[in-house]
């Protein structure tokens, strides 16, 4: 890895995009963590990780924030979405002068296939017209429900390089055709995204059997890795549907504990990243990954300091066998830990 990757991505539409979005979301996620008072065995950590959470929370509660004209933005004529796009455009203005964006930001626009891909393209290039010259250096525009490489090189086409491009996979057509996204992108393709739930409803599977880790995303997931093996491509993965939400208590925790084996079940699977639809989930989202880094993190610092101390060369160390190969897979894994605050 040689990007810092974020362990998610925020969705929110576009209508309700603000300068300091991070920060009302973070106090939402503060909120409910003190309403509804989680203890650290019903989320499986431990107290210091419910500290270090409260910490997160209230400096850096989003690393990643995407501004949705897709799904996430609802239905809207072409009026005032163009008067969302350049309010969108001069709030990215004032949260890059405040210093109050997420580390990483960027768009959702609307596919460039179909009967929505005029729309996406006024979308597009109006944002780019009234937000400056210079987008932040970690910006990036999501291409939802591509279906051919050309979609992705038609998106590098009109963003001229300003900023980085993110492919969702979504639809069976482009599933055998990763690889081709890179050269589409022009050498501009940040990550690539599993959007699962419209990829099983493509596939014919009912709503109530669709779920993150059914066998059909499961298998998207691996061929997105072997595509994109050796490449500093991030991939991604997508959300939990079920959210910690409502009036009562018992169906919160049981959300945010759905929440936490599914980001389990996507590390365990080499996915660091997912997206959260609700604040709430950016309880989970940290507590879980603190509690994973603090529990593996001694053991990967022992095997690496002890492949050092031997001058680089393989070591076995508690019958574990650490070569080059594996401890680039280490000193990965510390890095991402240290990126995301989980250790020091």
């Amino acid at each position: 890895m040689t990007r810092r990757q974020p362990v998610h991505v925020v969705y929110g539409g576009a209508h309700l995009f603000k300068p300091d979005i991070a920060k009302k979301l973070g106090n939402i996620a503060l909120g409910a963590l003190d309403k509804w008072t989680p203890t650290a065995g019903e989320l499986d950590c431990t107290e210091a990780v419910l500290e270090r959470v409260r910490e997160k929370l209230k400096t850096e509660p989003v690393e990643d924030y995407r501004i949705d004209f897709e799904d996430g933005y609802g239905v809207h004529d072409d009026e005032e979405e163009d008067r969302h796009v350049i309010a969108v455009a001069k709030a990215v203005r004032q949260g890059a002068e405040a210093g109050t964006l997420p580390p990483f930001l960027g768009i959702r626009i609307r596919p460039l296939n179909g009967a929505t891909r005029d729309r996406a393209l006024k979308t597009l290039r109006l944002f780019l017209q009234h937000v400056s010259y210079r987008l932040p250096s970690n910006f990036r525009v999501t291409l939802p429900k591509v279906e051919r490489p050309e979609e992705v090189a038609q998106l590098a086409m009109e963003l001229r390089g300003r900023a980085w491009i993110e492919a969702l996979i979504e639809t069976p057509p482009i599933i055998l055709r990763l690889r081709e996204l890179i050269d589409a992108a022009g050498g501009k393709l940040q990550s690539v995204h599993l959007g699962p739930y419209d990829l099983l409803a493509s596939l014919g599977i009912a709503a109530p059997f669709q779920r993150l880790h059914h066998s059909a995303c499961t298998s998207t997931r691996m061929r997105m890795l072997m595509a994109f093996a050796g490449t500093d491509i991030q991939v991604v993965d997508g959300p939990t549907k079920i959210l910690p939400m409502g009036t009562e208590r018992e169906p919160v925790i049981a959300a945010w504990q759905q929440h936490r084996d599914e980001i389990l079940l996507s590390l365990a699977e080499g996915f660091y990243q997912g997206w959260d639809l609700h604040p709430a989930q950016l309880v989970t989202r940290y507590t879980t990954l603190y509690h994973f880094y603090a529990t593996h993190a001694p053991a990967m610092q022992a095997r690496l300091a002890n492949y050092e101390s031997a001058a680089e060369t393989a070591v076995v160390m508690q019958r574990q066998f650490d070569d080059a190969s594996t401890v680039r897979g280490l000193r990965s894994f510390l890095q991402r830990a240290r990126d995301c605050h989980a250790i020091v």
